[in-house]
């Protein structure tokens, strides 16, 4: 079940998350998506808008959950704005988040790992 927030968007499944995409405006600055799924900065690709924006997204998620395997199965895809719930011409980004990614994050926030500064 996909959850907007404007055109922000929390989604269940990839085909949520492109149904999202198809929703974004031609006036977004660009748009980045997640291309890894290491849970500590994982690489992005910037996109600047065109016609066939949801087309590459999809590819580039793709090839991105092949790590599956290695990094834990993706459950959460995000299409946020970095300005909170979005405008027209906002840059946004996508997000994809497993178990295991989350658990990282909690470690990361709880100090498991040492300090962070």
């Amino acid at each position: 079940m996909i959850k907007y927030r404007g055109y922000s968007a929390e989604c269940d499944s990839l085909e949520e998350l492109l149904e999202a995409i198809k929703r974004l405006p031609k006036t977004i600055e660009y748009l980045k998506v997640q291309s890894s799924l290491q849970h500590f900065n994982p690489a992005c690709v910037k996109l600047e808008w065109k016609k066939n924006l949801k087309d590459i997204s999809e590819i580039i998620i793709e090839e991105a959950l092949q790590e599956q395997e290695d990094f834990g199965y993706v459950d959460k895809f995000y299409l946020n704005s970095y300005f909170g719930e979005g405008g027209k011409k906002d840059p946004y980004y996508i997000s994809l988040s497993s178990e295991p990614s989350r658990e990282f994050g909690r470690k990361m926030a709880s100090g498991h790992y040492g300090k962070l500064d």
